[in-house]
């Protein structure tokens, strides 16, 4: 048998080898009883002799609330109650962990699995929601709706087979307290969620045939139904108005399945241009890239493989250069009189046609070139006496012109030594000019605006090394001589929020919330500015929830309910860390432990918590493994009217292009659009075809509540005095930064305030108006620490925040996740020496003991203390003499 040894501290294993694989890996009909349900359901009738428990109880499975480490354990609980017991040590052998995992569990442990039922598969279902699917299956649908009318109003009709569906409806100045609520419908007008203007506040999950949605609750500031299911039954999605100045704020977005088709996907030729086969008078050609017909999304290869190809899209490149064989420099004839031989030294040259400069570059661009020949026939002119030269020094300069020199002295045909007189009358070349091409130079773009609206901030340049317009990697220039590509700058000073005290809390027991005053200050002048003129996103909240003392508790006479907490003591919801990401990079799922906590920090029913918001158990949790970067737009491929330009596209990490798949494809840049250019002379008229886009309805146009020919006989002006126009306040803006639009409700009414039909048109106040939140917040970070470990693979950390350009900071959320620099990285991953362990010394007289770290195959030579481990160093004894 071959056993390998163990390294690095480690043990032999011991037992029995086990192997696991999944069998019956088929998904089960929907409907049938659930396997964890199913070992549950075996121990029906069966009450342990526990008090209260029915002869016929029933059991159904647990599965909130329970630990991480307990997931693989089987409990069960009441049915009808809150009640749960642990039956079995643990779950049979395949049971999934949870419902919201494909991990299974083996043997006790709960084991990675992809969403096909297979141990230690990676594959996860894509947007489709087809397991193991490359997103071709379906298209995404996304819409906004901000305009209604008091009551009920249909925003769109959500198609049977929708999947991953999320509704968002943000409230007006980001408080629960709105006027528009989310709400959801069959399509014979059955209310599912929020009809007949009854709204819940509270969170809950609705099963609509299989499908579960998951409602916030009406009392968020984002209200929002999500579900990840396939929707079984056509919905309609609604939103109920009760206010009259406050528009809705409703986004949504589903996926849709792709109808099949017999001409689906398609070879494309015009995919992005490739690099050029040569640095001078090469080709280039488009990738050919697999497309869906449909929409031209981009496809894997795999889906045309059985497609011809069509011919490829070239076009010749790199045409203002060449390549040349030069010849830059000859030795001195071997032979002194008579016939001989030189060597000549050969180089490849790029030729700008252009500029007339020749650069030296790498032979291999000249490889399919015939290279002159190295050495060529020389004669001697048979002089009694010559120079004779030592080699050529290095020249002073590696660009740019320099000088080398060699050293001389005068000798005969016989190559004896003479005085220099000798030769006096003989040319003597001891200098000669040498690297006379270019260097490579530093170059700037121009000074942008300061980064910020108000006070201190910086400008910013793009700073490169090039040399004859071409970039070059930095380490080609030198960097004591590289501008400056920060600089600081300085303008008015900037607003800033000034709170005032918190307010009394609204509630005299239990909770309630506090508010307090937030207002925009200028404080050089002291006066409260409009609130736009502040940063937004760093406004101080308004309000915040308060506990008064517990509210008592009072118990219903003849109702059977749980054991009540004692007067004075509450139950809060506890959580405990977040497990690792199960992912390294990229997206992945993290969760941690939640229960509901006494007073004494024991564990209570989860009733006792559930007047309180339960902390979520998974999270989705994302480290980037790449970003992608894009190159310039190249020109429009159109002279006049439409036409179509293209950039290159990589995955980038640490500087170096990658592999697609390191990058996440959901927020991949575009690498083609449309671009227009000057009309063409008109010749015929192309009518728009109509785009597939859910049904939104109904548009703006309402009906007049008044007709304008009702009043054609009144001989009443239609600008009927005392009517005019009034307006909301203004929506949020569209973005949290860099600029957005905001929108606001203007009505006609007239001098009672009541809906009138009639104002001036010209004097109409603007619904919609540009808006500024600020400056974007930024990455930064900070140095890099010590690595973990010496040797085998440590990290080093460094702080990464999240920060405005004043260096204010900000959450993490509102920067860009995929950009996120790395927090955490591996450092000295060489292996550790094999051989090396502690050996103790002889005792001495004085101190002690000492320990030594030895290489043995060094035969027990004192070895570097870094390579041994440092959790064994023998500790130092001290003995004292008397």
């Amino acid at each position: 048998m071959n056993l390998t040894r163990p390294r690095n501290g480690g043990k032999y294993c011991v037992g029995r080898r086990m192997k696991f694989r999944s069998c019956n890996t088929d998904s089960c009909p929907k409907g049938k009883q659930d396997f964890r349900e199913k070992q549950c359901s075996d121990f029906d009738g069966k009450h342990f002799n526990i008090n209260g428990l029915s002869p016929n109880v029933r059991w159904l499975p647990k599965y909130s609330g329970i630990a991480i480490k307990d997931r693989c354990k089987l409990y069960c609980r009441v049915a009808g109650t809150t009640s749960f017991y642990q039956l079995k040590d643990r779950v049979a052998d395949g049971t999934p962990c949870g419902t919201e995992t494909n991990d299974i569990c083996v043997q006790g442990l709960c084991r990675q699995a992809g969403c096909d039922h297979v141990l230690n598969s990676k594959a996860r279902r894509d947007k489709c929601g087809v397991c193991g699917g490359d997103n071709s299956s379906c298209r995404t649908m996304t819409g906004v709706f901000n305009s209604a009318h008091y009551g009920y109003n249909v925003i769109v009709k959500i198609p049977t087979g929708a999947t991953n569906i999320d509704i968002l409806q943000h409230s007006y100045s980001g408080k629960p307290e709105d006027d528009n609520y989310l709400a959801l419908s069959d399509t014979q007008g059955n209310f599912l969620l929020n009809g007949n203007f009854v709204v819940s506040m509270s969170k809950k999950e609705i099963n609509i045939q299989g499908a579960i949605f998951e409602y916030s609750g009406s009392n968020n500031s984002i209200e929002r139904i999500n579900s990840t299911d396939r929707l079984e039954e056509e919905l309609v999605l609604q939103v109920l108005c009760v206010g009259n100045l406050y528009n809705p704020d409703v986004h949504y977005s589903f996926n849709i399945p792709v109808e099949e088709k017999s001409d689906l996907f398609a070879w494309d030729p015009y995919g992005p241009w490739q690099d050029c086969t040569k640095m001078c008078q090469g080709l280039r050609r488009r990738k050919m890239t697999c497309i869906r017909t449909s929409d031209h999304m981009v496809m894997f290869d795999q889906r045309c493989d059985q497609l011809p190809l069509p011919l490829f899209v070239t076009e010749r490149c790199n045409t203002d250069c060449e390549l040349r064989w030069h010849i830059i420099g000859k030795s001195q004839c071997s032979s002194q009189c008579g016939q001989g031989y030189r060597s000549l030294d050969v180089h490849c040259m790029k030729y700008s046609i252009h500029k007339g400069q020749t650069v030296p570059v790498d032979d291999r661009y000249c490889s399919d070139q015939v290279k002159p020949p190295t050495r060529e026939p020389c004669h001697g002119d048979c002089v009694l006496t010559r120079w004779h030269y030592s080699e050529w020094s290095q020249c002073s300069r590696s660009c740019g012109g320099g000088e080398r020199s060699r050293e001389s002295y005068c000798i005969n045909n016989f190559g004896h030594r003479l005085a220099d007189r000798e030769c006096q009358d003989l040319p003597q070349v001891t200098t000669e000019n040498c690297n006379e091409f270019s260097c490579p130079s530093w170059a700037a773009s121009e000074w942008s605006e300061c980064l910020v609206t108000c006070g201190k901030g910086t400008k910013q340049r793009q700073v490169w090394c090039e040399l004859n317009e071409d970039h070059l990697s930095d380490g080609f220039c030198n960097p004591n001589t590289k501008p400056e590509s920060l600089r600081p700058c300085e303008l008015h000073s900037c607003a800033s929020w000034q709170v005032g005290p918190w307010g009394s809390c609204t509630a005299t027991c239990g909770h309630g919330y506090q508010m307090r005053a937030v207002k925009c200050v200028d404080e050089l002048l002291s006066a409260v500015l409009d609130d736009r003129m502040c940063h937004g996103a760093s406004r101080p909240s308004d309000r915040q929830d308060c506990i008064a003392t517990p509210c008592p508790i009072i118990s219903k006479i003849g109702a059977t309910s749980l054991p009540a907490i004692p007067m004075g003591k509450t139950a809060q919801w506890r959580h405990g860390s977040w497990t690792p990401c199960s992912a390294s990079c990229g997206r992945g799922n993290q969760a941690r432990y939640v229960s509901c906590r006494d007073a004494h920090d024991g564990i209570a029913d989860e009733s006792y918590c559930a007047h309180l918001p339960r902390p979520a158990e998974t999270a989705i949790c994302f480290s980037p493994c790449g970003e992608w970067q894009t190159g310039n737009w190249s020109p429009c491929s159109a002279s006049c009217g439409h036409g179509k330009t293209t950039r290159q596209v990589l995955c980038i990490k640490y500087h170096q292009p990658m592999n697609e798949n390191y990058c996440d494809p959901e927020v991949r840049p575009s690498i083609e659009q449309e671009c227009n250019v000057a009309a063409c002379p008109p010749t015929y008229r192309n009518f728009p075809i109509s785009s597939e886009q859910p049904n939104h309805f109904p548009g703006r146009n309402f009906p007049l509540t008044h007709k304008p020919e009702d009043n054609q006989n009144r001989g009443v002006d239609l600008s009927i005095r005392g009517n005019q126009w009034r307006t909301g306040p203004w929506g949020s803006c569209s973005s949290s930064c860099a600029g957005g639009v905001q929108h606001r409700v203007v009505v006609c009414q007239d001098e009672n305030g009541q809906s009138a039909s009639y104002c001036d048109a010209d004097s109409k106040p603007p619904e919609s108006q540009h808006c500024d939140s600020g400056p974007c917040p930024r990455w930064n970070y900070g140095s890099w620490g010590e690595c973990t470990q010496t040797c085998g693979g440590g990290t080093k950390s460094r702080f990464v925040i999240c920060q405005f350009p004043n260096g204010q900071m900000s959450q993490e959320q509102n920067c860009e996740i995929l950009n996120k620099p790395p927090s955490v990285v591996q450092c000295h991953v060489h292996a550790c020496p094999d051989d090396v362990s502690w050996h103790r010394g002889p005792w001495k007289s004085t101190i002690g003991h000492l320990g030594l770290c030895y290489l043995r195959v060094w035969k027990k030579n004192p070895f570097n203390l870094k390579y041994c481990n440092i959790y064994i160093i023998v500790l130092y004894v001290f003995i004292f003499y008397k």
